[in-house]
């Protein structure tokens, strides 16, 4: 690795792809970032609308040229119809997490449970002495924000799913655009 690429600014990237929903899909994609050594941050992958096809929303972290990359390869797989670059595109992004903290010790601490769920979308599953339960469903920025706060209120336990994404508009075309009002990449 040049010096360059150390420096270069590591951006997060959200790369949606629509695959042909056969075994072997996702493990040839994985394979092919794993053996260019992509850093994934997450990768999810669910059914469409369309019987045959699902989408994977695939979040890596580098430099621009670094997504231009991952793109370029993507496209190359048979499996692979379609690749979009989301990064600078209006999108929708959500992620689900489940969480488990310390039962709250008093009316502070129950607050900031709450304060925490009440800005990630947040639901109380269970309260139980031996804990509280608790799914946040929002987007990648404020389950981190939501997280901050149930670290300090006694986090125990922590699943996340990943990030889920699709574009704003009728843009789905993998060519790059420049960042437009409403993109929640920042």
């Amino acid at each position: 690795m040049s010096h360059a690429d150390r420096t270069a600014p590591q951006t997060r990237h959200v790369v949606s792809a629509l695959v042909v929903d056969r075994p072997g899909t996702l493990n040839r994609v994985a394979s092919l970032l794993r053996a260019r050594s992509f850093n994934i941050d997450s990768l999810t992958v669910g059914s469409t609308q369309e019987a045959g096809r699902s989408r994977m929303t695939i979040v890596v972290r580098g430099d621009e040229a670094h997504t231009h990359q991952v793109i370029a390869q993507l496209e190359r797989l048979v499996d692979v119809l379609e690749v979009t670059d989301l990064t600078h595109r209006p999108r929708l992004e959500l992620e689900l997490a489940l969480a488990e903290v310390e039962p709250p010790s008093g009316p502070k601490a129950e607050a900031a449970v709450r304060e925490a769920m009440a800005q990630a979308g947040g639901e109380l599953l269970a309260t139980n002495p031996d804990g509280w339960r608790l799914r946040l469903a929002d987007t990648p920025d404020r389950i981190e924000g939501a997280l901050q706060i149930l670290r300090r209120a006694g986090l125990r336990s922590l699943v996340r799913a990943g990030s889920v994404a699709m574009a704003i508009g009728a843009a789905t075309s993998s060519e790059p655009t420049a960042p437009q009002l409403g993109d929640s990449s920042a």
